[in-house]
């Protein structure tokens, strides 16, 4: 090998092991101990907002009973029953009959994401 060739190899190889470069250039922001990166407060406050709104969203049987009592949730059971059977026309003319509009509308969203059977 050339004396050129190997001067530089081993000045590359001396930049390469010193413990300037070892280090990383940018480093990470440190947002607790062990943690390597964690969202920006911006984000993590809505991951906190949609977990409390999901959990205000979630209701128990016995709580849409008293909410809507026991006849609306029996029609909303045979309502879902049909669109999981696919009968969805059925479903949308039952729920536009007994005047509920919006469930109708769902019916019509939930019917067109599903894929044709």
């Amino acid at each position: 090998m050339r004396p050129e060739y190997i001067f530089s190899l081993v000045l590359s190889g001396m930049l390469l092991a010193s413990p300037i470069s070892a280090r990383p250039a940018v480093e990470a922001p440190q947002s607790g101990p062990g943690r390597l990166w964690s969202p920006p407060p911006n984000q993590q406050m809505s991951r906190f907002e949609r977990e409390e709104q999901r959990r205000r969203l979630e209701v128990t049987e016995e709580e849409a009973e008293a909410e809507y009592g026991e006849e609306r949730l029996e029609f909303a059971r045979r309502v879902a029953e049909l669109v999981e059977q696919g009968k969805c026309r059925e479903a949308r003319a039952l729920a536009s009959e007994a005047g509920e509009r919006q469930m109708a509308l769902r019916i019509r969203q939930t019917c067109r994401s599903r894929p044709s059977r």
